[in-house]
């Protein structure tokens, strides 16, 4: 079959790398296209899985999101209408758009099937019922990524829940050692950006008794969304402003997850948005890390206390008790790492998402 997959960005994060394992399942018997706004280190990624895959990079791409402004919703229809044109006289089986960004592309009627993955909780009201609307009368099928995505949406009833399941590259269960310091690591993967829960972490490090500061390490690996790189500055002067210096250190976003999660002990996931379903949950449970993660979004529905704890967005107090937590049982992080492991090992992993995603689109197999 001819499988159209459109992609709102080109980076490697949640969304990106989800539709990179698609692709993965689907390329050997499927004749796959990939349409995209702009070049970028995601183009590289699909080009490794097969050299077959066809990429188109269409400026005009057209993507909906908070930043636009009144222009730029007026030129939505003309864009469209170039889209369509982009591939005259080729149809696709399926088309597949990637997150909620890329609705619109459901009525340039590229395709026999019109699938939406939705990854996004919206919550604004207004903008939730715009999208839920254009979702409901624009795909055949509406995939949510968990319950929380479902239950976000309007007319969402009979939409399918399909969980998202990743490559495991771990092939053993990695032992979860205390650095030669002696000091438990912490780590948050993730854009630097208040939503993301950095300075959340930042003002809860302020309430954390000394006693336990000078036991921990905070490592804070991610980039600045490209419409705010002024946020990296910002994120390493708040650091030094608080004097957190020797305790919290911030590194560039790192395409090596090995080295990323071997350095930690407990991952850190305190997104204040409602996360839809944070592959950086899942990461962390592959490398048997336990996590500490907010309880606003889809992370919840694969976590339990015995190798985690969830916190409420910024209550800080909350967050210092997780923490605490984790020091004060210091001799368990091997018992909670694997139990991390054989939580993601049973539901989690590519072969789990492959059977779910299968079941669903059954002729794709």
């Amino acid at each position: 079959m001819k499988l159209l997959f459109v992609h709102p960005s080109v980076e490697l994060y949640g969304a990106d790398k989800i539709m990179l394992y698609m692709l993965k399942m689907l390329n050997a018997k499927h004749e796959i296209t990939v349409l995209l706004p702009k070049d970028g280190v995601l183009v590289e990624y699909i080009k490794a899985i097969s050299t077959k895959i066809e990429i188109k990079i269409f400026a005009k791409l057209p993507i909906v999101h908070s930043k636009l402004k009144l222009l730029d919703y007026v030129k939505l229809p003309s864009k469209i209408f170039q889209c369509r044109r982009l591939f005259s006289g080729k149809k696709f089986d399926y088309c597949f758009c990637n997150t909620l960004a890329t609705v619109l592309l459901l009525f340039a009627h590229f395709s026999r099937k019109r699938v939406l993955y939705v990854h996004e909780i919206i919550s604004n009201t207004f903008l939730n019922f715009g999208f839920s609307f254009l979702a409901k009368t624009g795909a055949n099928e509406v995939v949510c990524v968990s319950e929380h995505v479902k239950q976000n949406l309007f007319f969402s009833g009979k939409y399918p829940v399909v969980h998202n399941g990743i490559p495991d590259i771990a092939a053993v269960f990695l032992e979860n050692k205390i650095n030669s310091d002696g000091k438990i690591r912490f780590v948050l993967p993730g854009r630097f950006m208040p939503q993301k829960g950095q300075w959340f972490l930042l003002s809860a490090l302020h309430k954390l008794p000394e006693e336990y500061k000078r036991k921990i390490h905070i490592d804070l690996f991610g980039s600045a969304p490209p419409f705010k790189p002024e946020l990296y500055a910002r994120l390493q002067d708040d650091v030094k402003s608080k004097n957190l210096i020797g305790l919290v250190s911030v590194h560039d976003f790192s395409q090596n997850i090995d080295e990323m999660y071997k350095s930690a002990n407990v991952v850190l996931v305190p997104s204040l948005m409602s996360d839809p379903f944070p592959t950086t949950v899942l990461e962390a449970m592959m490398f048997s890390r336990p996590v500490i993660t907010t309880d606003n979004g889809g992370a919840v529905e694969i976590l339990d206390e015995t190798f985690s704890r969830t916190i409420k967005p910024n209550d800080d107090m909350s967050f210092v008790t997780a923490i605490e937590f984790f020091v004060d049982n210091v001799n368990l992080l091997a018992d909670y790492s694997k139990l991390a492991r054989n939580a993601f090992c049973s539901y989690l992993t590519l072969e789990h998402y492959e059977k779910r995603f299968f079941d669903l689109f059954g002729e794709l197999r």
